[in-house]
């Protein structure tokens, strides 16, 4: 795994500098694949065989104290310029609820690619493969000229790949696509794009 200047995972220490100068260089100039996990949503049990997608009843959503972050993120992105493309997300309701939060209504598309394994949480060979070769994928794609990809998706997806876990929710691991593959570079949490 490789890193480049100012794309190193941020310590979550009182040292820590909240989004260094050159991760928001770098990102506005486009060309990285940014993954979110969801923000919070206060219990993180596994929800996953008693889920109707569709129905959000049936599963864990974000709560206030989800949403009124994962607002301050997209107010975050539009302060820092940090141009924006494709915004993916699981389908489910957690994930669109911070897709919306973040980016507003309409704004981004919902794929069970980035859902998680029918099995979850003890996932089959056959889905942990099917769902590494959805987000490999997706990693690997490059964005549009001068944007960047946003995918929000779960913490146990991206470990199942790359056997790094976004411990924080609303925690977002950067991809620089590159050659059909993709190189991680670092994660920021949510705290770490501005100042508060």
């Amino acid at each position: 795994m490789t890193t480049r200047r100012g794309l190193l995972v941020l310590a979550a220490s009182a040292a820590a500098l909240p989004a260094r100068a050159e991760i928001v260089d770098d990102l506005r100039r486009g060309g990285f694949v940014i993954y979110f996990r969801h923000g919070e949503t206060g219990s993180q049990g596994a929800d996953r065989r008693r889920a109707v997608m569709g129905d959000c009843s049936t599963q864990r959503n974000l709560n206030e104290q989800g949403l009124a972050p994962v607002r301050k993120l997209g107010e975050d992105f539009r302060a820092l310029k940090i141009p924006v493309g494709k915004v993916l997300s699981s389908e489910f309701c957690r994930c669109w609820q911070h897709a919306e939060a973040m980016f507003g209504k309409g704004n981004y598309t919902i794929t069970d690619r980035l859902s998680l394994p029918l099995s979850y949480p003890v996932v089959t060979e056959a889905d942990r493969r099917l769902s590494n070769d959805n987000l490999a994928a997706m990693l690997s794609e490059e964005p549009a000229a001068g944007t960047n990809t946003v995918l929000i998706s779960h913490g146990n997806n991206v470990l199942m790949l790359t056997g790094f876990h976004p411990n924080t929710q609303g925690e977002a691991v950067i991809f620089k696509p590159e050659k059909g593959g993709f190189t991680k570079l670092g994660s920021v949490l949510p705290t770490e794009w501005l100042r508060r």
